[in-house]
Order: structure tokens, then C-alpha cells, then sequence
């Protein structure tokens, strides 16, 4: 098994020795037509990699009503939050045919990702460029609503942007518990002061890198005439600008300020030359990105679930 696998998109950059380690790391797995593959709310325990076969991903949105989100094809994978956050599973699986494919355990995951294992650690990547991609479609799905919650909305003012800042940025970072084992990733970067309002990164712009919050908190969304529709929030120890720095296409949303805040820019150079000399803390630092990301997926997802909810509210009796 495995041989669809070495031509998905969603795994590119594998060399042959990271492959057959992955390879002698998963277990095959089959489910029949019409079979639950995982529930919604179940714990995380697996990432699937489709050989042969469908499967169905479905979400419950506010009302108890399901919606279909995608639908996964061999050389795709599905499950992927299981091995980046230990939140319960966010979707209803279904085989509409019968599937199979390969499966890594969690557990097995995380312990050889913690110790630098090659593989381990280009499956991360690849996880997160994933769910990136799937975050960025989750987002165009929020921009292009006419429908959205008037209490998500916010007044936006624009305000200069964010100046340099004379602060101990490692001593800030270490009482952060979301940065908890990684490293002095904070003094890797410049310190900057924005004031409340200040824009961070606007959509569709190419951005340098990443902000990480220190103090205060930014926030996300899209610009909706004078009005900003807050999809997220970033507080102290988050990383503004994940889903871009991800998959190389720039910021999704318009990036402000919520109050004044310090926060660290990590520029692209500075992270690539981690990259390239990796830190024994690195793993921690991708794993702390990665729990974030899911965390933001979950957000958007929910973000428009309620948009969508609306919409069907505004228009129930309506008749063609």
C-alpha cells in the first residue's frame, strides 16, 4: 500500500527514506460503503491517508442541521486535526463507497514529531499547508455571505500603523502559556507598538512572515462597508498571519488592532533560517502553530455556520 499516496499534492516533498518511514509507521484500514469512519465528537485517534474509495465529511451547524463540507478522493486525507490538537473530532465521516487506505495513530505521531523525526516533521508541514488551504476556502466561503451576525460587526477607523518598540520581548513571551517550551522564539523578531485600530496586515497583501502577540490582542475579519465582521481574535502568545505564512498566498482578511498591543514581527528570513538550522525547541514551536491553526479552522467553521443559519432564517417560507 502507500503507492497513491507518493503522487497526492496534499504530501508533496517527501524523499524516498521519509516515505518508507512513514510507510513502516501506518496501519491499514478499510470501511465499507454507507460505514462511519469517525463521529463528530468522538476523541481524536488517527490521520487517514485514501488509497481507493470516497469519503463524506459533514459538520453539525447551529439548529442540529448537517451540512456537507467536502468530500475526500484517493490521494487526499481527512482526520488531519487528530494530529495537530487534542480537541474531539469537528466532523461526521461516512463512506459513500467502500475505502480504504492507510491510518497514523496519534500517539505514535506526536512522540516521533517532538524528537525531529525527518518524516514526522515533513508530515506536519504538509498537515499544515492542508489546513491551511482548507481554512482560506472556509474564509472566501465568509466573505462571499451576504448574511452575517450584526454582532460580530465592529467600527473600523484607520489608524498608523504599528512602530517599532524598545520591550524585553523574551521575558513577555515566557509567561506566556501558549508559548510554553518554545525557546526564545520571541527575540527572533522586532517589537513593535500598535494602537488600537492600527492595521496589521490588509487582505490580499503579501506578507513578511508573522506577528506574534505579546500584549493586547488583533483582530481578524472582513470589511463590510465602514464595519468590520470579526471572524477571529488573537490574543497574547497567538501568531497573527498563520493561514498565509502556511500556504504562501498572502493574508486572507483585514488584520487590525483590537486595543493598543506589543506585539513581534517574525519575518519570512528569520523563520526559514530556523527552518534550515532547526533549534531543539523548533518541534514545540510547530506544534504550538499547529494547535492554533486548528483552533482558527474551528472558528471559521462555526463563523459560518452562523452565517449560513441566518441566511436560512431570513428566507424559511419563502417559495420559488
Amino acid at each position: 500500500m502507500g503507492e497513491v499516496m507518493h503522487g497526492s499534492p496534499q504530501l508533496a516533498g517527501f524523499d524516498a527514506q521519509e516515505w518508507r518511514a512513514l510507510l513502516d509507521h501506518a496501519v491499514p484500514f478499510a470501511v465499507g460503503a454507507q460505514e462511519t469512519l469517525f463521529r463528530q465528537g468522538d476523541a481524536p485517534g488517527a490521520l487517514f491517508l485514501v488509497e481507493r474509495g470516497r469519503l463524506q465529511i459533514a459538520t453539525r451547524l447551529p439548529g442540529d442541521e448537517a451540512a456537507v463540507v467536502s468530500i475526500i478522493r484517493p490521494g487526499e486525507l481527512v482526520g488531519e486535526f487528530a494530529l495537530l490538537d487534542d480537541g474531539p473530532r469537528s466532523a461526521h465521516v461516512t463512506a459513500l463507497e467502500d475505502t480504504a487506505g492507510l491510518a497514523i495513530g496519534r500517539s505514535r505521531f506526536l512522540a516521533l514529531f517532538a524528537d525531529g523525526m525527518p518524516w514526522a516533521v515533513r508530515l506536519g508541514a504538509a498537515l499544515r499547508r492542508l489546513l491551511a488551504s482548507r481554512t482560506r476556502a472556509t474564509l472566501g466561503r465568509i466573505v462571499a455571505e451576504g448574511q452575517f451576525d450584526p454582532g460580530a460587526l465592529r467600527q473600523y477607523h484607520s489608524c498608523p500603523a504599528p512602530t517599532p518598540a524598545r520591550a524585553d520581548a523574551r521575558a513577555l513571551a515566557a509567561g506566556l502559556a501558549r508559548l510554553a517550551h518554545t525557546g526564545d522564539i520571541a527575540g527572533h523578531g522586532a517589537v513593535m507598538r500598535a494602537q488600537a485600530g492600527a492595521t496589521l496586515v490588509q487582505p490580499g497583501e503579501a506578507q513578511d512572515g508573522l506577528h506574534l502577540i505579546l500584549r493586547g490582542a488583533a483582530r481578524a475579519g472582513v470589511l463590510r462597508g465602514a464595519m468590520q465582521e470579526q471572524v477571529f481574535v488573537f490574543g497574547p502568545g497567538c501568531f497573527v498571519g498563520l493561514t498565509g505564512y502556511s500556504d504562501g498566498r498572502g493574508q486572507p482578511l483585514l488584520v487590525t488592532a483590537a486595543e493598543e498591543s506589543l506585539l513581534v514581527h517574525l519575518p519570512s528570513t528569520c523563520l526559514a533560517a530556523l527552518d534550515r538550522d532547526p533549534p531543539p525547541w523548533l518541534p514545540a514551536l510547530h506544534a504550538a502553530m499547529g494547535r492554533q491553526m486548528v483552533q482558527d479552522q474551528r472558528r471559521a467553521n462555526r463563523h459560518l455556520g452562523r452565517s449560513l443559519a441566518l441566511d436560512r432564517f431570513n428566507h424559511a417560507g419563502e417559495t420559488a
